[in-house]
């Protein structure tokens, strides 16, 4: 019989990293080509003069010199200190009227969801002009993901550098219809990209496969106990790539799963997940009860929740944009599916007697705290000061005819609304992010050694997050992209299925 197209690389792929191996896959994006003027490794660009707000958390530094040669950082020096012998051959661009800032990452992006080339190179493109240098996409269509991550590294599109996770949950989710179009053709839940797991699972082959689809991290999203997801996060480890996780993947709720180390942890509300009380909890999980409870947000488990994520260096992708965009109202239609009302009840299986009642929603099986924008900004606002890393992830996108992205929404709301200072901002939605993908060592600050994912403002971004709208130029791994250049283009079709 004749073997599938590529099966043997994928069968040698899962042998070698279940033994411990490393077959040669990629820790970091590497860039394979580009535009003629800007593809010499040897090329040098001085940005002279600028101010200097490198994404450490440090003060500005003015009269600087950024010093690019190729993709990367090779001196970020006081100006006045940059002699000729360093200025001959390369080419310098007076920089002094700009503030310099690092490539912005959006931590939490869906642009494959369903797989639309026209309405992603869009999206991206978008992105890209307004300063985002890196874009991590939480689960969607990998075939059409590893499309645009090689295209936007070989630059054939205008894009940020893509990375992608590739998804396990528990089979009861696989009913949802976003994993349907995400897996079009083949059957999610049994696909490597979208892998439906339980504690049977080979979770050495499990992670393995999902190494081989070329993403970045693994993302966990629901219907995982606690001890799976412990699991899960371990052999992750083991074979050198994070997991992301929402912040509450029933049953294991949010402070379990910041136990587990995983490396980000995604939509700051449910981390309200872990004061919901063990009884109302028990109810969900035993399918007599489900949709929102109200809990107590103050609850010392919340705290114990933040606690371990600092310790543990855990991202918080608070996505707050998304609570004041769509707020979780979308699913109160199934806060009383299968509660009996008051003054009924339920016989020994559960079964409520009289008319049949439409059956419990598996994707949303159990209970979740209530949340809304207060509650989500409270939250995030305490993140912050219990010390967590907080990365700006959005989880949606503006209006076609909006000229900038959704993470200057998210930028916003954590300097007006949470109270951060626009140098803690800065640092979150580059550096944070930065450590959210694992790739701290090649981006999101500007520093030596680091790739040239750099953004030039006209305006001080200290002055506010408006300020961040003034972009000039964004480079990223050393090429140029002046905002002036910038075209909308056409609007993309409408969006598939909400994201994750």
């Amino acid at each position: 019989m004749k073997p599938e197209p590529g099966s043997a690389y994928r069968l040698a792929i899962v042998a070698a990293l279940a033994t411990g191996l490393t077959p040669t896959l990629p820790g970091t994006l590497e860039a394979q080509g580009g535009p003629p003027e800007q593809d010499s490794a040897s090329a040098r660009t001085i940005f002279d003069g600028t101010t200097v707000i490198d994404g450490t958390g440090a003060s500005a530094r003015t009269g600087m010199a950024i010093v690019v040669e190729g993709e990367g950082i090779t001196a970020v020096v006081p100006a006045a200190e940059l002699g000729e012998e360093e200025r001959e051959g390369a080419e310098v661009i007076d920089a002094s009227g700009w503030f310099a800032i690092p490539g912005l990452v959006e931590s939490h992006t869906h642009v494959a969801t369903v797989a639309n080339r026209a309405r992603a190179e869009f999206i991206l493109n978008r992105q890209l002009y307004a300063g985002i240098t890196t874009a991590r996409d939480m689960a969607g269509d990998v075939r059409s993901l590893m499309d645009l991550q090689r295209a936007s590294l070989v630059k054939e599109i205008d894009a940020p550098d893509l990375h992608f996770s590739a998804l396990v949950a528990g089979p009861d989710f696989f009913t949802d219809p976003r994993t349907v179009s995400s897996a079009a053709g083949e059957s999610p839940g049994e696909v490597s990209w979208m892998q439906a797991v339980t504690g049977d699972t080979d979770l050495a082959q499990a992670v393995a496969l999902a190494r081989g689809t070329w993403a970045t991290g693994i993302k966990t999203y629901a219907a995982i106990d606690g001890e799976l997801l412990a699991a899960i996060a371990a052999e992750a480890g083991r074979q050198g790539i994070p997991v992301w996780s929402h912040t509450h993947v029933g049953p294991a709720r949010a402070l379990e799963v910041a136990g587990t180390g995983v490396r980000s942890m995604s939509h700051v509300c449910s981390v309200g997940s872990a004061a919901i009380p063990e009884d109302v909890f028990r109810e969900g999980q035993e399918g007599r009860r489900t949709g929102f409870v109200d809990v107590d947000l103050n609850h010392p488990a919340v705290d114990s929740v933040f606690a371990l994520m600092r310790r543990n260096g855990t991202v918080l992708d608070a996505t707050i944009r998304v609570v004041v965009q769509v707020g979780l109202r979308r699913m109160a239609a199934i806060d009383t599916v299968n509660v009996p009302p008051p003054g009924e009840t339920a016989d020994s299986t559960g079964a409520r007697p009289g008319p049949r009642r439409p059956p419990i929603d598996r994707r949303r099986r159990g209970v979740r705290a209530q949340c809304e924008t207060a509650d989500a900004v409270a939250l995030t606002r305490r993140a912050w000061q219990a010390g967590v890393m907080v990365a700006t992830g959005t989880d949606g996108m503006t209006p076609p005819a909006s000229d900038f992205p959704a993470l200057f929404d998210e930028i916003r709301h954590l300097h007006d609304d949470v109270g951060m200072p626009m140098l803690d901002v800065l640092e979150a939605a580059s550096h944070h992010g930065a450590v959210a993908l694992g790739l701290e060592d090649s981006i999101g600050t500007i520093e030596p050694g680091k790739h040239a994912n750099i953004v030039f403002l006209r305006d001080d971004p200290l002055a506010g997050p408006e300020s961040l709208r003034s972009v000039e130029l964004t480079v990223k791994r050393g090429t140029r992209y002046y905002r002036r250049d910038f075209v909308l283009g056409a609007p993309p079709a409408p969006p598939g299925p909400p994201g994750r």
